[in-house]
């Protein structure tokens, strides 16, 4: 019976980052023996399905996505899952967002705009080099952006969007704080996902968390969840190490809150060759 395995990227198959590659060669490695030997691949990940279609040339094997949190589905070829999020609700997130806690930027996904920055008044000088440093630094993880604010709001407004991000700050602070918010926000908001990932809040449409997005691909693909195999790092994976924890993995630098949900911890993806696909203890 072949195996599903569903593998996030940043903190996960990314790690360690590479200069020249995105994916380091004995994850590749480990990456074509599991298709090679009859199984199936699905990488899912908070990333645009624009970034994600990039690895192709890296991985060289056929494999499916679910992008901007599961929004964005695609199945040989086919996009299978594709939603967004109401406008108006959208609108109301982002105001009490912006009142409350004051963060200092925002990221969308949306139709034909794969990422979009948002800079407030309260982002300093300082922060605006700091991100402009990092994103350039990013090299071949750079997704292509956009940073206007007028683009932003009109897609807040009127676009198909996919997720949102807020960005409070650095810090051990600013991630307990982006938690708390999260906790509230899926109290205020039940028609909106709201997950965290270190010192930023992720926003999604109803139902697009991994675990319910992978359990709705195996719904399409009839793949038993027995068969699913699920590795991540951050606390976007938590849903996916709840829904299939019997084969649930966390690369072990994640934070002790993120792993004590998952059965299994693993230094590096590629480990999971002796693990799962050579059956060893």
């Amino acid at each position: 019976m072949s195996k599903l395995l569903a593998c996030d990227l940043d903190g996960t198959l990314f790690y360690p980052k590479q200069v020249g590659r995105c994916i380091s060669k004995r994850n590749v490695r480990f990456l074509r023996r599991w298709i090679d030997a009859g199984n199936k691949l699905v990488l899912i990940t908070s990333r645009s399905l624009e970034f994600v279609e990039r690895l192709k040339k890296e991985i060289e094997r056929p494999f499916d996505v679910m992008a901007c949190t599961s929004a964005q589905t695609v199945h040989e070829g086919e996009l299978v899952r594709h939603l967004w999020m109401s406008n108006s609700e959208l609108e109301k997130v982002f105001q009490q967002i912006d009142e409350k806690y004051k963060p200092l930027g925002y990221l969308l996904s949306a139709e034909g705009h794969p990422c979009v920055v948002y800079n407030t008044k309260r982002a300093k000088l300082f922060f605006q080099i700091f991100y402009h440093m990092w994103y350039w630094g990013q090299f071949k993880y750079r997704e292509p952006c956009e940073t206007s604010n007028e683009l932003f709001i009109d897609l807040m407004k009127n676009g198909k969007v996919y997720k949102v991000m807020t960005f409070f700050g650095l810090g051990k602070k600013k991630g307990t704080l982006s938690k708390e918010i999260n906790k509230e926000l899926r109290d205020n908001f039940p028609e909106i996902e709201s997950s965290w990932s270190l010192i930023v809040n992720e926003l999604t449409p109803k139902g697009c968390n991994k675990g319910e997005g992978l359990e709705h691909y195996c719904n399409v693909t009839k793949i038993s969840a027995d068969d699913v195999y699920v590795i991540g790092d951050s606390g976007n994976d938590i849903a996916m190490f709840q829904k299939f924890h019997e084969h649930s993995y966390c690369m072990s630098h994640a934070y002790p809150s993120v792993k004590k949900y998952a059965k299994y911890t693993v230094s590096r993806v590629y480990k999971l060759d002796k693990l799962v696909l050579k059956g060893e203890k």
